[in-house]
């Protein structure tokens, strides 16, 4: 199954690294490498994810890398990192339209 970030999922990922660095460059690598390596599992068995608090009717799924949600949705073939948000935040109905593309 192949891996494939969406633009949202990268901006995310970037403004977190960013966000982090602020304090610490070497706590913000640390926590782009975990949210990898969690989408990277969650990738090998995308079921085990639960559907998303807001939109549980949608085909997103989500699993999470304290303090982090990362929002999925999969095909047999693809898993699609559609965005990740902070616990604190709730998820915007814009990332249904990335799930989507």
């Amino acid at each position: 199954m192949s891996i494939v970030w969406s633009a949202e999922a990268r901006k995310a990922l970037r403004s977190i690294r960013k966000f982090i660095a602020e304090d610490s460059e070497f706590f913000a690598a640390r926590m782009v490498t975990r949210i990898i390596e969690r989408v990277e599992r969650a990738a090998v068995a995308p079921t085990q994810g639960h559907p998303t608090h807001e939109y549980p009717e949608e085909t997103l799924k989500e699993v999470h890398e304290s303090p982090y949600r990362i929002i999925y949705t999969f095909t047999e073939a693809e898993f699609r990192v559609v965005t990740i948000v902070h616990f604190k935040q709730q998820l915007p109905k814009k990332v249904l339209s990335v799930s989507r593309e």
